[in-house]
């Protein structure tokens, strides 16, 4: 009995994406899974031979797919680095907003440690 009971329970991860696939991203969602509290669902790349591939276990995405996977995957952050990879429309940030997703931008002269710091901060809050 106790089996088909935890088949339904769902574990506390934020769910979070990132904007861009670069070393910065890849490096960044190990960090943050590897805490425990998060797990990326999906990043978000213009490159079309990225489309749909997998990178630390989450889909890459088009811009176009940002708010429908941000709705769907009620997610807590959409993550991007300062200069890196696709820049929401303001539209786009507003809908972020209005969904109550943070977003968080991250400066390249960040160490790691100091980026896993300002998301977990950012994040802290429930909606």
């Amino acid at each position: 009995m106790l089996s088909w009971f935890k088949r339904f329970r769902t574990a506390a991860y934020k769910p979070l994406i990132l904007i861009d696939i670069g070393y910065p991203s890849h490096q960044l969602s190990q960090a943050l899974l590897e805490t425990g509290q998060y797990k990326i669902v999906a990043y978000i790349d213009e490159e079309p031979w990225s489309h749909l591939t997998q990178m630390n276990g989450a889909n890459i995405h088009y811009p176009s797919e940002l708010l429908a996977l941000a709705e769907k995957n009620r997610v807590v952050a959409v993550i991007k680095f300062e200069g890196a990879g696709w820049q929401p429309d303001d539209r786009c940030l507003s809908l972020l907003a209005n969904l109550k997703v943070n977003y968080i931008t991250l400066a390249s002269d960040e160490t790691l440690a100091q980026q896993v710091e300002r998301v977990i901060k950012l994040t802290a809050i429930d909606r």
